[in-house]
């Protein structure tokens, strides 16, 4: 049985699509990571991942911790060699999204069918309330018209509803996790680059409540500035990134995200100045922002 092992999938309708999954496994419990890559945006609906090992489907409960990363746990069951489906679940429908695996001429229709038809053929009010008793969820008789009420109308509508669907939890296999924020998660990143580069006195002036750091790259003095932006309570509301240099129409294509233009001189907007692109600090999905 493996300790550590990834897996690439590739995108069923687009192959430039695809996702990293990484299994760690600890002895009790399988700690999974779904990481998207060149998807335009994250899938709607319920994203459902399932394994297809001897010839049965293990389907596990994907949780959105942050921007296109996913976690999951599951029993370490899982062979050495498998296939591996994720399913994304949209009102009735089921539709696949990728498929890798770690065996060769496997037939990744008929496997994402047995994987897409598990998922659809327990997304019913009585396979939803039978998992519930399975997994020793208690309610007496007056809470019963109120729970099926609930599973129903969450069944029944898209994403918005399904997804916080408060019975999802067991009827998925989830683990109920605190959403980790993307500050969080690149904490430690952060802490060293403010820690180990010369700050950015020039934009810690002109931005309130910021603090910038200049981080060289190549040992030849090119560099990039790194910054976090603030909110009236102090928390961090934007990490930031720029590169130096002149005003041009076209941003440079190394800056991903909405890149603006912030000149050093704002009487001489042309002139000297840095672009900016700015990432939401929770989410870590880059936004249209103008810090003056």
């Amino acid at each position: 049985m493996f300790t550590k092992k990834s897996l690439v999938l590739f995108g069923v309708k687009n192959q430039n699509c695809k996702a990293v999954l990484t299994l760690e496994n600890h002895g009790e419990m399988i700690n999974g990571r779904l990481r998207l890559y060149n998807f335009d945006k994250p899938p709607e609906g319920i994203v459902s991942l399932g394994f297809y090992d001897n010839g049965k489907v293990k389907k596990c409960g994907l949780v959105n911790t942050s921007h296109m990363l996913y976690n999951f746990k599951t029993t370490p069951d899982i062979s050495d060699e498998f296939c591996c489906g994720v399913v994304n679940f949209v009102g009735a429908h089921v539709e696949p999204l990728l498929f890798g695996t770690t065996q060769n001429n496997q037939n990744s229709e008929e496997i994402l069918g047995k994987i897409a038809g598990e998922v659809f053929d327990n997304d019913d009010v009585k396979s939803v309330e039978k998992c519930l008793d399975e997994n020793g969820v208690e309610y007496d008789e007056s809470l019963q018209k109120q729970i099926d009420e609930d599973i129903s109308l969450a069944m029944s509508q898209q994403q918005d509803r399904c997804s916080a669907c408060k019975y999802k939890q067991c009827f998925f296999g989830e683990e109920i996790a605190e959403k980790k924020l993307f500050i969080d998660e690149i904490k430690q990143q952060l802490d060293a680059a403010f820690e180990n580069n010369p700050p950015e006195n020039f934009l810690q002036e002109a931005i309130p409540s910021s603090k910038w750091v200049r981080v060289e790259y190549d040992g030849d003095g090119d560099y990039y500035i790194l910054g976090l932006v603030y909110d009236d309570d102090q928390n961090v509301k934007y990490v930031c990134y720029g590169v130096p240099g002149v005003y041009q129409k076209t941003p440079p294509t190394q800056l991903a995200g909405y890149p603006v233009w912030f000149p050093l001189d704002s009487d001489k907007p042309q002139s000297f100045g840095y672009w900016l692109t700015y990432q939401d600090a929770q989410t870590g999905q880059s936004v249209k922002a103008v810090v003056e």
